[in-house]
Order: C-alpha cells, then structure tokens, then sequence
C-alpha cells in the first residue's frame, strides 16, 4: 500500500497508543501517533539517535505485544514548524511473512472508512 502524494512508500494510519521501546542498554516507554507497514512514528522529546537499533513492543489485533525489531531513520526535534509533536520515525527491520501479514492485518483493521450517505 503506498501514500505518493505525501512521498511515501506506504500508507500510514493514525494509531495512539503506548509503545515499548528498547536497545541494548535503555528502556524507553513513548506513544505511537501512526504506523504503516514499514514502521511506525513515536512521540517524545527525547528521541534516540539516528540509525540507532531498537526493539519496540507492540500489541496487534488485541495480542500479546509482539517484539519488532526497528531503526532510528528520522528525528523531528521539539519546536519544530507546524506546530507537530517532536519524536522519532523509526522503520521495521526483517520481519518474516508471518509478522509482515499480521502488521498488514493490523493496519488494515485500523483504518477507518469515511461513509457518505446521499441525503436527496
């Protein structure tokens, strides 16, 4: 699934909710504002740095949080322009068709469809 317009490979969806975040030696808890197939936004003023190797914990369709294996790619500082919240883009890093299917499942029952009703 892509997003072109916004320059993206895949189309993302908002997601509000509390993730995991860990390396090899810190413990970090954040919230998601979207996720896609290829990862997910994190807000917090206190991103980790750039290319940084993360695992984050996230709970799919109602299970037991699954451990991803993600990458620092980008990081909005605080009081960047637009008014957005700072934080940090991280991308998902080999997960098998098993997990890829499940992400793809659960993105998708997380997208919400605008319904228009004729009112003639």
């Amino acid at each position: 699934m892509t997003d072109e317009e916004n320059g993206r490979s895949f189309t993302r969806v908002p997601l509000k909710v509390e993730v995991n975040l860990q390396s090899e030696d810190t413990f970090f808890t954040g919230f998601s504002e979207n996720v896609s197939e290829g990862g997910l936004f994190v807000a917090t003023d206190a991103p980790f740095g750039m290319g940084t190797r993360l695992t984050v914990q996230l709970s799919m369709m109602g299970g037991a949080p699954e451990s991803l294996p993600v990458v620092v790619r980008w990081i909005r500082p605080a009081n960047s322009s637009g008014g957005l919240p700072a934080g940090m883009g991280v991308q998902f890093e080999g997960l098998d068709d098993r997990k890829l299917s499940e992400l793809q499942a659960f993105i998708d029952s997380q997208m919400k469809e605008t319904l228009f009703f004729d009112m003639d």
